[in-house]
């Protein structure tokens, strides 16, 4: 096991379950040097990721020291606003924030946007369709992972289709380690969206809409959101609402291109077919590869042997635990049918969405997208072309980083048919 992690390094952001399969190897939770040259302790174990996720010893308040921008900069400016969201906060500040925007994620309300992602999801098909019929080699991210989730949650948040490309390009920075970009990039993002959301906040107070973010800015009861809670949430919700859907959808879909008996027991199981993909591949190549970060308020004991002292920064890493030997049989095997109804296993809840009192609010809409795109682009009726991966996909690049994971990139081709 190398000395330090580097979440920037394109090998590891491939791949990073062989690291994670040797540090769980040596307990559920080990302390560890990152590349920036702080020192963190990595939860790896499926049991122990789930109590720390509800163990309210493990503070969401970030430590001070948490991330490198200049002091007084800008950028630290910017983030310290936008980091405001509910994920780094405690009760009850969390409780408070959480009910203001629980109302927008019912299951009445999400599944009445089944029809509308319907529409947006048959368009975006019949699009790919045209382009391989033409001969053309489509990246599925661009042309279908990214724009569905986005225009969905752009649709619930009020968000303007036209300015979906620049917030693709600085939630992907603010979301990626600085090492892996340009000098500055992460900064600039940070700046950039600070001025975005306060421009929104003025739009929705001038002209507010029948929107979630309409609705939260002129919420002036007691308890509602001041201009800085504001600017965190739309933040929150915008990069949580979309990024972690279009890994899904990149990741379920080069699975499926990767593994075609699992791609034909799903549409020959129908929509639970489709449901038992999400859910594998939710568990197989979690979205969300890390939490944020948590801050031991006391000494805490794990288990194992694993003593995690007061005050030190603590990441459950979902995308380890997900892959958990003692929860999961055949761990890092691609095996839909252990969700899928009357399989007779009793799989073990993973942890995608998280656990405890942070779980994640748009998992039912998350679902849907999925359980409404894959057959859109798989299934045996589709309208589009049956199509073929046009790369090698251990060379595909991936997001870099302990906080989302997918990949960047998925071409396809038309298929050539066989004889």
């Amino acid at each position: 096991m190398p000395d330090t992690l580097d979440p920037a390094d394109p090998a590891f952001a491939r791949d990073p379950y062989p690291y994670y399969a040797r540090l769980r190897a040596t307990g559920p939770a080990a302390r560890v040097t990152l590349a920036n040259g702080t020192d963190a302790w990595l939860v790896t174990g499926h049991r122990q990721a789930r109590e720390v996720l509800a163990d309210p010893r493990f503070s969401n308040v970030p430590p001070p020291a948490a991330g490198r921008p200049k002091p007084d900069s800008p950028a630290q400016q910017a983030r310290g606003c936008l980091a405001r969201h509910m994920l780094n906060t405690d009760a009850p500040d969390h409780t408070r924030l959480r009910r203001l925007t629980t109302a927008a994620f019912t299951p009445r309300r999400v599944d009445a946007l089944r029809p509308r992602i319907e529409r947006l999801t048959a368009d975006l098909a019949a699009d790919v369709a045209d382009r391989l019929a033409r001969g053309e080699t489509v990246d599925l991210v661009d042309a279908f992972a990214f724009p569905l989730p986005v225009l969905v949650i752009g649709e619930v948040l009020g968000v303007p289709t036209a300015d979906r490309a620049d917030l693709r390009t600085w939630t992907y920075r603010v979301g990626s380690p600085a090492d892996a970009l340009p000098a500055g990039a992460v900064d600039r993002a940070w700046t950039s969206l600070h001025a975005y959301f306060t421009a929104l906040i003025a739009d929705k107070r001038r002209s507010p809409g029948d929107d979630l973010f309409s609705t939260l800015v002129h919420d002036e009861a007691d308890g509602g959101l001041d201009d800085g809670e504001l600017l965190a949430m739309a933040f929150l919700l915008l990069f949580a609402g979309y990024e972690t859907t279009m890994n899904l959808l990149a990741s379920a879909s080069l699975l499926l291109l990767t593994h075609p008996r699992e791609l034909a027991a799903a549409r020959q199981g129908g929509p639970a077919g489709w449901a038992a993909v999400t859910e594998e591949t939710l568990r197989h190549a979690s979205p969300l590869e890390g939490t944020t970060w948590r801050r031991t308020t006391e000494e805490v004991h794990l288990g194992g042997g694993v003593v995690v002292p007061a005050g030190a920064s603590v990441l459950v890493v979902l995308a380890a635990a997900n892959r958990d030997p003692a929860a999961f049989p055949e761990p890092d095997a691609f095996r839909p049918g252990r969700y899928a109804p009357g399989s007779g296993e009793r799989a073990a809840p993973h942890a995608a969405f998280g656990h405890g009192p942070h779980f994640c609010l748009g998992s039912r809409l998350a679902r849907l997208e999925a359980e409404t795109a894959l057959p859109a682009l798989f299934g045996e009726d589709r309208g589009t072309p049956a199509f073929a991966l046009a790369a090698d996909p251990a060379e595909l690049p991936y997001r870099p980083g302990l906080l989302v994971r997918g990949p960047r990139h998925l071409p396809v081709v038309r298929a050539t048919p066989a004889g």
